[in-house]
């Protein structure tokens, strides 16, 4: 009888999580396991909807999971999400449940409590609010999966979860989709952007909200057209500071180097690059500087969780500083000023990305964390 898992979020949006959960289902699948997901649905453009995930044999169902406001509407929302869940669990019958999104573990635990099955939770983010009322509203189930050293050290220090219960399991990239571009490929990845095959081009793939640090690209990219090296830029995302961002740029006079493609295949957006940027102020892990790594791009990012796992400084990667645009433009003209140097550490990155960040690697980790509790 095959083993199921049940995969709780409270949204499908174009973030990591979304994507990761997708991974996730298809190589459980691959080796035999039924998965299923229940969320609230789709929010925002992009490719993961319900329907995608059902597509792909991925049973969806649908939890009216409350908005984090206090409402009438979500006062019932919180009653009908509890019964719901539990519904899913009478016609799923998950041997286990794997949460995804924090704010779905209390649900989860009532369910199991009563329906006597074990629950996993994966904590994606760094730095999540650690006050009384969080603590008081956060469960981690029978193990607490996450994708970095940071993480842990944080739940340790913050949650005081006993460091027996975390199991660190990196999260994983396809790399039978996310590999080097042949020429051709290359050629036609940057026709499709636009762009010329002498361009110098760093993409930052990653919703456009302050966290993500675009600001801070844009200024590097400012500074370099001072230094007399003009890189244009490729902001594959959507958000809240679209509008802010495309202002910024035409203060620092760099409009023209800045092209914002909205929702974009990641794939074709490396495959245009010569390196990324991910100038975020806070991660859980940055999966896209994985893939990134797999397409043989080299990743410039800041130390937020995660960075120390994926890159050694200076041999498959860089890591500046949080906020210090004169650092990251230092960087990104490195690259692109000394082919040699950029070809070398776009190898290396290959090579890291190959053996700690795969889909296999992740999905033999999160079997064995499953057979744990099991």
């Amino acid at each position: 009888m095959k083993k199921r898992v049940l995969l709780v979020a409270r949204i499908l949006d174009s973030g990591g999580v979304t994507t990761h959960m997708f991974s996730l289902a298809k190589g459980l699948m691959s080796i035999g396991w039924e998965v299923a997901i229940a969320s609230r649905g789709q929010v925002g453009e992009h490719s993961y909807s319900p329907e995608w995930f059902e597509s792909n044999g991925i049973k969806h169902f649908y939890i009216p999971f409350p908005e984090p406001s206090l409402s009438f509407k979500n006062i019932v929302r919180v009653v009908k999400a509890y019964f719901d869940i539990s519904s899913v669990v009478n016609t799923f019958s998950p041997n286990l449940i794997h949460v995804h999104w924090r704010a779905t573990s209390p649900y989860v635990h009532l369910v199991t409590l009563l329906h006597k099955i074990p629950y996993v939770t994966s904590l994606h983010l760094q730095g999540i609010p650690a006050n009384f009322i969080y603590k008081l509203a956060s469960f981690w189930g029978n193990r607490a999966i996450v994708v970095s050293a940071e993480t842990s050290d944080y739940l340790v220090q913050k949650f005081q979860i006993p460091r027996s219960s975390i199991r660190v399991v990196h999260l994983g990239v396809d790399e039978s989709y996310f590999y080097p571009p042949t020429q051709e490929q290359y050629e036609k990845a940057r026709e499709k952007f636009g762009l010329s095959q002498n361009d110098k081009v760093v993409s930052i793939l990653a919703r456009l909200e302050a966290v993500k640090g675009h600001d801070v690209l844009i200024k590097a990219l400012a500074l370099l057209r001072a230094r007399g090296c003009n890189v244009r830029a490729l902001f594959a995302g959507e958000g809240s500071q679209a509008q802010a961002l495309a202002q910024l740029a035409a203060k620092e006079g760099v409009a023209d180097l800045v092209r914002q493609i909205g929702y974009a295949d990641s794939r074709e957006v490396l495959w245009a690059s010569d390196v990324s940027a991910l100038p975020s102020r806070n991660e859980g892990f940055g999966l896209v500087v994985v893939e990134s790594m797999l397409c043989k791009v080299v990743p410039v990012r800041t130390p937020a969780a995660g960075a120390y796992d994926q890159i050694e400084d200076g041999v498959n990667g860089f890591i500046t500083p949080f906020d210090n645009y004169e650092a990251l433009a230092t960087r990104l003209q490195q690259l692109l000023t000394d082919r040699k140097l950029k070809n070398r550490m776009a190898e290396a990155a290959l090579v890291t990305a190959k053996n700690k960040f795969t889909q296999r690697v992740m999905l033999e980790k999160t079997v064995a964390v499953y057979e744990e509790v099991l």
